[in-house]
């Protein structure tokens, strides 16, 4: 693991991005592989919506709601611990 301080903070902020980006991609396959009648067994979605909370185009296809079965919290963490490992590897770990 290098020392941060001396990587350029361009290379990180685009790594960061990348991993933004890269997550939503994996949490709509996720979800794809999923499907809507398990999500909606699994999970339970708000049940008010406002301005600030409503979604986009993909909106719909990647909001899971929280976690209500076993199953649910097993795809959860799948999807969670997934995001966070790669994201720490690319970013702090993985040479720049």
């Amino acid at each position: 693991m290098t020392g941060m301080e001396n990587v350029d903070s361009l290379a990180v902020c685009s790594r960061v991005f990348q991993v933004f980006f890269g997550s939503f991609i994996y949490i709509f396959l996720v979800a794809k592989q999923v499907g809507p009648e398990n999500k909606k067994l699994w999970f339970r979605k708000r049940k008010k919506y406002t301005f600030f909370n409503r979604r986009g185009i993909f909106g719909e296809d990647i909001n899971f709601g929280y976690p209500v079965t076993w199953q649910g919290l097993v795809v959860f963490f799948l999807i969670y611990g997934v995001i966070f490992a790669f994201g720490y590897w690319y970013i702090f770990v993985h040479a720049y």
